[in-house]
């Protein structure tokens, strides 16, 4: 589930110029410069790839909660779902609140070829046999995991919108709990 995404209004403004009568020579006019659009910056870019992110690893564990053989791997499907559902949730408050998280999506090229990886990864889980589905599931998770600790840690460190900034850094320990919880449920090697 994506947060909604309200519209930002942007704002043209151009240098003025005008010719004096008396002088016939131009005068410039400046004008303040338009307001940053939120939709373009970096915070919102992480906003939008941690809506993207949540919703893949909410599909990805809706699958595992039915398919998974294993009673701990579909507790940390369950334990995925509950996450995204509050992420979910902070999403759409912030949204309410910041221009930044509530902005649209700038580039939807990339949010295309995104999306297009997910549902690769979705469709590869998808089509596991029984025997091979919790591991892959858990190698999915532990790559999905991975890259959301950096993305997060990264918005945490140099962020420039502070509500955003600030949320992302509120969220990393539970992403840490939840990667050292799905390596745990890697197969041992033999001996």
């Amino acid at each position: 589930m994506r947060a909604p995404f309200f519209a930002v209004a942007i704002v043209a403004a151009s240098a003025l110029v005008s010719v004096t009568p008396a002088r016939a020579q131009p005068v410039t006019r400046t004008v303040p410069a338009p307001p940053a659009d939120p939709g373009r910056s970096p915070d919102a870019a992480f906003v939008a790839k941690a809506s993207d992110a949540a919703a893949v690893d909410a599909e990805l564990a809706t699958l595992a909660a039915t398919r998974a053989r294993s009673a701990a791997v579909k507790a940390f499907a369950k334990q995925v779902l509950d996450a995204h559902t509050a992420l979910a949730g902070e999403l759409e408050a912030m949204g309410r609140t910041s221009p930044i998280a509530g902005a649209p999506r700038a580039e939807p090229a990339k949010a295309d070829a995104a999306a297009t990886g997910a549902m690769q990864a979705v469709a590869a889980l998808r089509s596991q046999p029984p025997a091979a589905f919790d591991a892959a599931f858990i190698a999915a998770m532990i790559a999905s995991r991975e890259a959301a600790v950096a993305l997060f840690e990264a918005e945490s460190r140099d962020g420039r919108d502070a509500e955003v900034k600030e949320w992302a850094a509120r969220q990393l320990p539970a992403l840490r709990e939840q990667l050292v919880a799905v390596r745990a449920l890697r197969p041992r090697p033999s001996p």
